[in-house]
């Protein structure tokens, strides 16, 4: 069962700023083929905030990342602002990602040899921006996201939900039109994922930000304005 979201009154409607058109991922396990993804239909507009659940191994990473651009579909297509992601060029995409997207995993992902500042201003100084610039973006980020006073911590010296806010704040400090979460609070404990759940919420809110979750955190889910569920390929509203 495919989604389409209501029309806006603009002309620019008709360009989601994230769309999967009739998008096919299969595998081959045993021999067989298993697909995952079967013809799926999807879009996300600019400022809308849309959460993903679904059983595990339901394909809900795989949708993700393929809307990243980090996993090619078997066949269909996968549009930012109308344009063919996977048309690109692999240095074009990887513009693309860095420029346009914010991507937070279940596992954080930080490099341990560098501290919390460090990490965050990361891919503002593989974007080129000169190391006093990128700490300039990174050090407000942290405090927002409650680490003003650990910026020179190394991960290791962080709990795990620091140490996804501090995940969180990286996605962010290039000030992406979107922001991809992959199971952002699944290897939480209850109190951090509540931290981290009411910073993404509020942060997306305040900056308009665009926003695909995936996760299994019905209360995470119950922060977003659409709320859908991936059963047998399909996406569909979700009943909870």
């Amino acid at each position: 069962m495919s989604r389409t979201l209501p029309k806006k009154a603009s002309a620019a409607s008709n360009v989601a700023l994230l769309e999967a058109r009739d998008l096919k991922k299969s595998f081959l396990a045993g021999g067989q083929e298993l697909t995952i993804l079967d013809g799926l239909n999807f879009k996300v507009e600019k400022g809308e905030s849309v959460a993903i659940l679904g059983a595990s191994g339901s394909g809900k990473s795989t949708l993700l990342y393929i809307l990243g651009g980090l996993d090619r579909p078997t066949s269909g297509l996968t549009l930012a602002q109308g344009q063919e992601l996977f048309r690109l060029s692999e240095p074009d995409l990887a513009r693309w990602r860095a420029r346009e997207v914010g991507f937070v995993f279940q596992y954080h992902h930080l490099l341990p040899e560098f501290s919390a500042l460090e990490n965050v201003a990361m891919p503002a100084l593989l974007a080129g921006l000169a190391p006093n610039q990128a700490e300039e973006l990174a050090r407000p980020l942290l405090t927002r996201v409650g680490l003003g006073q650990r910026l020179r911590h190394r991960p290791g010296a962080l709990s795990g939900g620091e140490q996804q806010r501090v995940a969180l704040a990286r996605a962010l400090v290039l000030e992406p039109k979107i922001l991809l979460a992959d199971e952002p609070t699944g290897n939480l404990d209850a109190g951090s994922a509540k931290m981290v759940n009411d910073l993404v919420g509020d942060l997306v809110a305040e900056r308009k930000m665009s926003a695909v979750l995936v996760t299994h955190n019905a209360d995470l889910a119950r922060q977003t304005q659409i709320r859908l569920e991936l059963v047998g390929g399909q996406l569909r509203e979700w009943a909870g």
